[in-house]
């Protein structure tokens, strides 16, 4: 069996993308989670290049 947990975050403002402290707090979520370094970040972008969403499991 197999356990995963994902680690999720979305932008406050989507059209606008993802602030800096919005991403930090991403980054310390997974940290806090003990999430492995090796574990790839997928992230959701709008048209303009601003993170709408990142997740990782």
């Amino acid at each position: 069996m197999t356990v995963t947990h994902t680690i999720r975050a979305e932008a406050s403002d989507p059209k606008a993308g993802m602030t800096l402290a919005e991403l930090a707090a991403f980054v310390q979520a997974a940290l806090r989670e003990d999430a492995d370094d090796g574990v790839p970040v997928k992230a959701l972008v709008n048209i303009r290049g601003g993170i709408k969403k990142l997740e990782t499991r």
